[in-house]
């Protein structure tokens, strides 16, 4: 099993392995699954996946984490970085949780905040952004939960389910990560890791 990268109270992100391919391409096959999701599809076979797997981690741009529940280890998901500019010390969080049975555990939101505090504390981004499928009224609340700050809508953005959905941007600051760290759940644990 890969080291953790970094651990909360529920969760834990370590690096992504080939072997969790199969398991992610379960999950994106599936259309309860992907329903709301705001990028584009998943490849639809285990050779693109792995392809697109080595071009990842090969990417000083691009961090892409497995998701696994602290209790009996299991992989859940994944969360990543992507885009990371390293100028306008910018990047784009997607957080992705594909076990079902972990939907509406508080998996997601801290996963949100354990990459957050890896962006902000160790890479030292100032700025963190996602997109949200504005059909997933949740996961919009999951962010703003975590301190996204809602910039704007791009209407009829995303084409999922045979309709256009608008997308909801967000975004949060150093600043403003900092000031409200402190009152997540699994503040205490990241203390003990990195945070100042």
């Amino acid at each position: 099993m890969p080291a953790h990268f970094i651990t909360g109270s529920q969760t834990y992100l370590r690096g992504l392995t080939r072997a969790d391919l199969p398991a992610l391409l379960a999950w994106t096959s599936d259309r309860e699954v992907t329903r709301y999701l705001y990028r584009g599809a998943f490849p639809a076979h285990l050779e693109a996946l792995e392809r697109n797997y080595e071009a990842m981690i090969s990417s000083p741009a691009e961090e892409e984490l497995a998701i696994c529940t602290c209790r009996d280890e299991a992989f859940i998901g994944v969360a990543g970085l992507h885009g990371i500019n390293p100028v306008a010390r910018s990047a784009e969080l997607r957080v992705f949780i594909g076990e079902k049975q972990c939907w509406s555990r508080g998996y997601g939101t801290e996963a949100s905040q354990l990459l957050l505090a890896w962006a902000f504390e160790v890479l030292h981004l100032h700025k963190v952004w996602l997109g949200v499928n504005a059909g997933q009224a949740n996961a919009v609340r999951v962010y703003e939960k975590v301190g996204f700050v809602r910039e704007g809508v791009l209407r009829d953005e995303v084409w999922r389910n045979g309709r256009y959905y608008d997308a909801v941007r967000m975004s949060i600051l150093a600043t403003e990560y900092r000031s409200q760290r402190g009152q997540w759940a699994c503040a205490a644990k990241l203390a003990t890791q990195f945070l100042s």
